[in-house]
């Protein structure tokens, strides 16, 4: 999980690699010989959230016939129920060729990292909000699936899932029902997002760039900071 981003930037050379591709190559292989016991931790506790960071409103006038999908078929319920956590982020025009933007994703059952995603966006977006929105709205597929998974499975899930994302334009007219899209193109990550929040899918709250561990699998960091997001599920 530590070089996912580094693993997903090389993968793109695959059909043509040159020299300095294969350096940065061998510069992971140092990177890994250095760290061999890196490990994930999977903690079964529930991470402490506070409800104070997200706000609740009424959607009923903008989603009335919001609500999430749930198997008619599934089996009882059985074990403590998990609680869903996501980080998600995007590194907007990251790519110095053709500028678009990273996406990366981390998601986390009660305190154990379950899901990492990154991977570059199809489209370039003209603004950070345009690549937040569009991660967010992965995320948010993501999660509804693995919400339709764990409910065919019989694990019982605890309220809506926690995102975390570190744009505050894109939480506001996330959580905010009375807030207005002034760009079209945005408006299918828009309503996609606004609708899972109505019908309680997810839950939005904004969490500062410092400690959005998502940020590891957007952007190269440096050892200091790479260190600081990986000492928060890894040891």
């Amino acid at each position: 999980v530590d070089i996912l981003l580094e693993t997903a930037l090389m993968s793109k050379h695959l059909a043509l690699p040159r020299e300095g591709h294969l350096e940065q190559v061998l510069h992971i292989m140092g990177y890994l010989k250095q760290h061999k016991k890196l490990r994930l931790m999977f903690d079964s506790g529930y991470p402490k959230v506070r409800e104070n960071w997200f706000k609740k409103y009424d959607w009923f006038d903008f989603y009335r016939n919001a609500k999430e999908a749930i198997p008619p078929n599934m089996p009882e319920e059985r074990g403590h129920s998990v609680i869903i956590t996501c980080f998600v982020d995007a590194n907007h025009a990251g790519n110095m060729v053709d500028r678009k933007s990273q996406t990366g994703i981390l998601i986390f059952l009660n305190k154990a990292p379950i899901h990492w995603y990154s991977k570059q966006q199809t489209t370039v977006e003209s603004s950070t909000f345009g690549a937040e929105f569009c991660a967010l709205r992965i995320a948010t597929e993501m999660i509804e699936s693995l919400r339709y998974k764990l409910r065919m499975f019989g694990v019982p899930i605890d309220g809506a899932a926690n995102v975390f994302c570190d744009n505050e334009a894109v939480y506001k007219n996330t959580v905010i029902p009375e807030s207005v899209l002034k760009k079209k193109h945005h408006s299918i990550a828009y309503h996609r997002c606004r609708e899972a929040v109505a019908a309680g899918t997810i839950r939005v709250a904004k969490q500062g760039t410092t400690k959005n561990l998502a940020d590891l699998f957007t952007k190269v960091l440096t050892n200091a900071r790479r260190a600081f997001l990986l000492d928060r599920f890894t040891y």
